[in-house]
């Protein structure tokens, strides 16, 4: 396929309006049922829902130039979706949940998916001990094809993440910590594991298929310790260390000479000194080797920086401002090299009164790759959002945002490109 999405399929859409029926089906009927389960008389408890939502894609492909430069779709998406609970005591607490969200784009079925999550949380606490193991996992349903770029066009900025996330792959994150305070002290292990599971296609960028988007698979574990000391009232200052290791995967074949094993030395600060703040923050050195038989021209240790931190306002019982902010070494998944990922984010929201709620926020997301690769992204997105609230269990929400993605390497602009998103929604909660 050269022009992804310039072709209808009508076999495939009446194929996704059959699957979508069927699981529709399968979801809302256990749904009508535990809504009826009101009474909270045991440690089990139940919700569900279900999510309407009607949005303009102004950049389906995320291209301003070339063969598929800024086409345009509506898409229709429906998420329904179910949880549950189960608590006796603080000690041990259990959360399952699923989510279905079915998006089909009018304009360009190419890019309509179904995207199953599912989670799978425990946590409690006993004593001094705190624990939470949290599991979840994304399994995508959408095209084994990956896109083309001709004419002019090109991988977008930071490898067209948009477009990655609707094409099929099995995507798992785990998670476990646990803290013990000793006094004025604490002592918490962490683990962390990631893998992103193309099932895409790969082709060589020859005949038919120069300009396609390749995807190849990551994967990351690592696992270390923090201990912190309380030096003021909720106030902590804290030592960590990691130690991980990333994995890419083979191109047409060929083994990644990407992977890598890292150590990262941490300190940082974190707790609530004032009821209105709420901020954590671990900052080091990410030392870091890579795997022998590293292309010329790239030096197989590194010496980088991490940083991964959030602060949290509340100067009033109306508002919230949440920063976040992080930086790290990670494969990249269009092409066998590596870069620095990073992001700040900023998101301000206000809740008027008991019926409306709205906010406004910015996104920084920045890519910079290691040499050989050439390629320095920044995808910048000021973003807004209005929620109105019916009643408990019905809201409706509108919401924008607008990419505008830029290239700090020279004559590359087939990178950059803009995309206004516009959203409608309806939400129904049992």
């Amino acid at each position: 396929m050269t022009a992804v999405g310039l072709v209808r399929r009508p076999a495939l859409i009446k194929e996704f309006h059959r699957e979508l029926t069927l699981l529709g089906a399968i979801l809302l009927c256990p749904v009508f049922a535990v809504a009826q389960l009101t009474a909270r008389t045991s440690p089990w408890s139940y919700s569900a829902g279900a999510e309407a939502k009607e949005t303009y894609d102004g950049n389906v492909f995320l291209q301003d130039h070339g063969n598929l430069a800024r086409r345009h779709s509506m898409v229709t998406a429906v998420s329904p979706g179910v949880s549950g609970a189960y608590q006796e005591s603080p000690a041990f607490k259990a959360a399952l949940s699923y989510l279905l969200d079915a998006s089909f784009y009018h304009d360009a079925p190419s890019e309509s998916n179904l995207t199953h999550r599912g989670a799978l949380n425990f946590s409690g606490q006993a004593a001094d001990t705190t624990w939470e193991a949290l599991n979840r996992a994304v399994w995508i349903d959408g095209s084994r094809q990956g896109p083309t770029f001709t004419s002019g066009g090109d991988v977008p900025a930071i490898g067209g993440i948009p477009l990655r996330d609707r094409r099929a792959a099995l995507v798992c994150f785990n998670s476990f910590k646990a803290t013990r305070t000793l006094g004025s002290w604490f002592v918490r292990p962490v683990f962390n594991s990631y893998v992103h599971d193309f099932r895409t296609e790969q082709h060589a960028q020859t005949g038919a298929y120069v300009g396609y988007e390749n995807y190849m698979s990551r994967n990351e574990v690592s696992g270390g310790a923090d201990v912190g000391f309380e030096a003021a009232q909720r106030l902590w200052v804290v030592l960590g260390y990691r130690y991980g290791h990333q994995h890419q995967g083979r191109l047409l074949g060929k083994s990644s000479p990407y992977s890598s094993d890292y150590q990262r030395p941490l300190a940082g600060v974190e707790g609530s000194p004032v009821d209105w703040a709420k901020f954590n923050l671990l900052i080091g050195p990410d030392i870091r080797a890579f795997a022998p038989g590293t292309q010329a021209g790239f030096d197989r240790n590194k010496l980088l920086l991490y940083f991964d931190g959030s602060l949290t306002l509340t100067p009033s019982r109306r508002d919230t401002l949440v920063l976040t902010v992080r930086r790290y070494e990670q494969p990249a998944f269009s092409s066998q090299s590596v870069y620095e990922d990073i992001t700040y984010d900023f998101s301000w929201q206000r809740r008027f009164n008991e019926r409306l709620t709205a906010g406004a926020g910015f996104n920084a997301h920045g890519g910079t790759w290691q040499a050989p690769a050439r390629r320095n992204d920044w995808i910048l997105t000021p973003s807004g959002m209005a929620r109105w609230s019916f009643n408990k269990k019905l809201a409706g929400e509108v919401s924008f945002l607008y990419d505008k993605a830029e290239s700090l390497i020279r004559n590359t602009q087939g990178r950059e490109y803009t995309r206004p998103l516009l959203s409608a929604s309806m939400k129904y909660s049992f």
